[in-house]
């Protein structure tokens, strides 16, 4: 009987599908995995000779080399990852008088699950840090361009950026579940500090943050280029920069706002501040920000921006099925308290995609998107520029088009009236140019083509007292899969004399 037995368990563990699988345990993972990401492009400018276009010899020489190259190992069991990124741009064939040229090396090492890191390299910046800074050529800041302090590697420097060192620490969530800290330095090749730090909680949907940044350096000597310029000329100098930021989100509203002081020797101090709300979520939506800053404000890299104040409105409505529609102005003054010099008040729509169902007897062309921005700018005494855009969007199974118009004008006062308000009577109006555009675009809907890509854009502007100007464009890419792709871009921008192409390349090993 026990021989039975004993024999019996062998047939069952011999043909484990006569029986109960057994549970099978959590797989093992690797001890590291690994990424690679190759990608840059090639720019080339071309003029056209008089005997024609240019020889093949003179096609690729003085063009834009650019190429990045990034590598990634992660350690699986200890969250950990070390990255290896450089960034290289220069023009062919090489000089030393090349003023474009820059070869960026990096290192990091990241710590997933508290975003901690160490970085040495060229670095963008984001959040308080990046929003004090070249504070108007910035957009609106909105509750949803927000995001919290960090940096990471640039993937495209300029030739006159430096590398510096960055810490950040962050506290891990499994510490205290609902509350976050981080604390974080940067040291530029000047050896100027930046300090950060801030915190956070996290309870049932809602969130509050509040951030600290401080940095100092010292500036060099600002030099005057021409004897009327608004700027003065400045010596070697102190700067300070203090900035307190705070943000609170929840499902159905938010504010923020954040508030700098500069202090700069032999130029003065000065505040800048904004703020961002949100009431609603979906359906409807509706966003105030604002921005304004004194005259005497420095940005955090010490550049001045001059004062300013600036308002802007959203109202947002969102339909099943990526449906959107959205109202939005913005506008400008000197200084609060002052007349609005710039403006523009725009409208976009995108309806909602059909569904399987519907798409089956839907008409063969649907509308895709639309929009429409009206923009006004009196800065210069006297003289208005107005500018109205408008697109509009179709779509017929693999292709696509778009229709696109551009219409701009000058308002003159009379010559005793020399500080216009933005939305005043004009005494004329003269036409400037204008632009009409299309495009047509196509993407096969077969799968073993739906990488191909092909558009081409043609644009023909009427300018006041200069010839017309014709535009035209192609643009083709090839993604074979998900580790790589290719692209060529020709275009025109004054047909037959100007052209340029870019040839753009992505290879990566996810």
């Amino acid at each position: 009987m026990l021989i039975r037995l004993i024999a019996l368990l062998l047939v069952f563990e011999a043909f484990p599908c006569m029986g109960t699988e057994r549970p099978k345990g959590p797989a093992e993972k690797p001890l590291f995995t690994w990424d690679l990401l190759w990608t840059g492009y090639w720019y080339k400018s071309i003029s056209r000779a008089e005997n024609g276009f240019p020889g093949p010899e003179d096609i690729f020489p003085g063009g834009t080399f650019y190429n990045l190259g990034d590598l990634g190992v992660t350690l699986p069991r200890q969250d950990i990852s070390f990255r290896l990124l450089a960034t290289d741009k220069r023009v062919l064939p090489l000089s030393d008088e090349d003023t474009k040229a820059g070869f960026n090396p990096g290192f990091g090492i990241y710590h997933h699950s508290s975003s901690s890191r160490l970085l040495l390299g060229v670095q963008s910046v984001y959040g308080l840090p990046a929003r004090i800074n070249h504070i108007w050529l910035r957009s609106v800041p909105f509750m949803e361009y927000r995001s919290p302090s960090s940096q990471d590697f640039k993937t495209e420097p300029a030739a006159q950026d430096s590398g510096e060192a960055y810490l950040y620490l962050g506290l891990p969530p499994k510490i205290l579940p609902g509350f976050n800290a981080f604390a974080s330095a940067a040291l530029d090749k000047d050896l100027n500090p930046a300090f950060g730090t801030g915190i956070g909680l996290d309870k049932n949907s809602m969130e509050l943050e509040i951030e600290g940044f401080y940095t100092r350096r010292v500036l060099p000597p600002r030099k005057v280029t021409t004897w009327f310029s608004a700027a003065p000329p400045l010596p070697e100098r102190d700067f300070d920069i203090y900035a307190l930021g705070m943000i609170f989100d929840s499902p159905h509203a938010a504010f923020a706002a954040d508030w700098a002081w500069s202090k700069t020797f032999a130029w003065g101090r000065g505040v800048y501040g904004n703020f961002a709300l949100r009431l609603g979520n979906k359906p409807w939506r509706f966003s105030l920000a604002g921005d304004g800053a004194g005259d005497r404000f420095a940005g955090r890299d010490g550049s001045t921006d001059s004062a300013g104040f600036r308002l802007a409105a959203k109202g947002e409505y969102f339909w099943t099925g990526s449906g959107y529609l959205r109202f939005m102005g913005i506008f400008r003054s000197p200084a609060p308290g002052k007349a609005f010099e710039q403006g523009s008040l725009s409208v976009y729509f995108r309806p909602s995609a059909p569904t399987a169902a519907a798409g089956k007897n839907a008409f063969p062309v649907r509308f895709s998107r639309a929009s429409a921005e009206f923009s006004r700018d009196a800065r210069t005494p006297g003289k208005t520029a107005s500018t109205l855009d408008a697109l509009l969007g179709f779509n017929s199974g693999p292709l696509s088009t778009v229709f696109s118009c551009c219409l701009s004008s000058l308002s003159c006062l009379d010559e005793n009236e020399r500080t216009p308000p933005l939305f005043q009577g004009r005494v004329f109006e003269t036409f400037q140019s204008f632009k009409v555009s299309g495009e047509l675009g196509w993407k096969p809907l077969n799968k073993s083509f739906c990488a191909f890509n092909l558009s081409s854009k043609l644009s023909y502007t009427i300018r006041a007292e200069k010839d017309p100007l014709w535009e035209l464009s192609f643009n083709t890419s090839v993604k074979p899969g998900t580790w790589g792709r290719l692209s060529l871009n020709i275009a025109a921008t004054d047909l037959p004399e100007k052209w340029n192409y870019t040839l753009s390349w992505r290879l990566a090993k996810p």
